[in-house]
Order: C-alpha cells, then structure tokens, then sequence
C-alpha cells in the first residue's frame, strides 16, 4: 500500500502543471518528554478536487516522527526520514478526489526524547494536484513545540535507581568520559538543567548526598 501511495503521488507530480496556493496550518503543542502525541494537519481546500500531494517536515532536534496516519480525505506515508537532520518528506493521495473544503490533510505522531526542551517545526515544499493534473502549490508554515517535564523526572537520580547516591555520580562521571553507561537518564542527570551534563552536575550531586541542598 505505501509503495502504491508514493508511486501515484510522484507520477501525479511530474504529470502536473501549475496553479496558485491553498493554506495548510498545525497548531503550536506542548508534548512531555519522553511521551508522544498526535497532532493533526489542517488543510483548507478551494480547488473543485485535488489527488495527490507532497511535502517536507523539518523537526527540531529530541523529537522525531514516529507515525502518519490517514485522514477521510488523504492517505499518506512517510516517503523519507533523515535522522541526522531530522527532515522527512511525506507523500499520499486523496481517498477520493477531495472538493473544496476545510478538515485534517493527516494525523502525525511525535515522540519526544528525555532530552527534548522545545523547538519549531515547519513544513515546507508543499504541492498538490488536482484530478485535471494541474499543480497547486502551498505556503509553508511554522509552528512551535513546547515541552514539559515527564511525570519520572526526579532530578540527581541518574541511574534510575530510586534513589540519589554516589552510584549517580559515577554515572555522570562515565558519562562525561564516553565510558560504556550503566542505567542512565539525561533529564535526572541535568540537575542544574542547562541542557548539558557535565561536572557540575556531579559536583551538585555530592553536595545532595552531603546535605548541602
């Protein structure tokens, strides 16, 4: 089925010539580290009937796409994901030549890592086509990710033990060194959360275990 949806998307594009655009909007959402969830793409439709589409999502890094769901009026597939610069390009065709109307394009699902403090997504390079094989370009679009702390986030114990101890500073210290890593938890390791684990947070972990905070 995906290889279907790509391969009429792509050849639908090549086929088509040009018109003005549509809109497409996400809303700005908060996720928890560590969590997923699924926020829908709107797309408000003028064309008499549009086919297929294509575009490029450009994630923030500590979140990832982990899912594109279809909607009743498009079904879509992840085309391409590259992880190390967290783009993916996404493809589908219309359940059924889509009228002029305002709905959900997709459903797509994020997953954000212990590490994820927030960003801005886009997408961009959007184009549909409609059953007359003429191309209708889109205007890209922003949107912000906030992020809370997960409900496990219990900062100093880093080896997710239950408990903060001098086992938690090791950690940190293999960390630091590139050593191979026990149980370890970046969210609980930055305890001063400047986003970086390093020494401090070792030294801040001493001065827990000593009664000094």
């Amino acid at each position: 089925m995906r290889k279907n949806i790509i391969f009429m998307a792509m050849v639908l594009m090549c086929l088509a010539t040009g018109l003005k655009a549509e809109n497409i909007g996400v809303d700005d959402f908060k996720i928890t580290q560590g969590e997923t969830i699924q926020v829908p793409v709107r797309f408000t439709n003028s064309h008499a009937s549009l086919t297929a589409f294509s575009m490029e999502l450009q994630l923030p890094r500590g979140i990832e796409l982990v899912a594109v769901e279809s909607t009743e009026r498009f079904s879509g597939e992840v085309l391409f994901g590259n992880p190390d610069t967290n783009v993916y390009g996404i493809a589908g065709i219309g359940v059924e030549p889509i009228q002029g109307t305002e709905g959900d394009l997709l459903l797509l699902t994020f997953k954000a890592s212990e590490t994820f403090t927030g960003g801005v997504g886009t997408i961009s390079e959007v184009e549909f086509i409609s059953k007359e094989r003429e191309r209708v370009a889109v205007d890209g679009i922003s949107f912000n990710i906030d992020y809370e702390k997960g409900s496990s986030v219990y900062l100093g114990d880093v080896d997710l033990s239950g408990a903060i101890d001098v086992t938690d500073v090791m950690v940190i210290v293999d960390y630091v060194l590139n050593k191979p890593l026990r149980s370890f938890s970046f969210v609980n390791a930055d305890v001063n959360e400047d986003g970086i684990v390093d020494v401090s947070d070792a030294m801040i972990i001493v001065n827990i275990i000593l009664g000094k905070i």
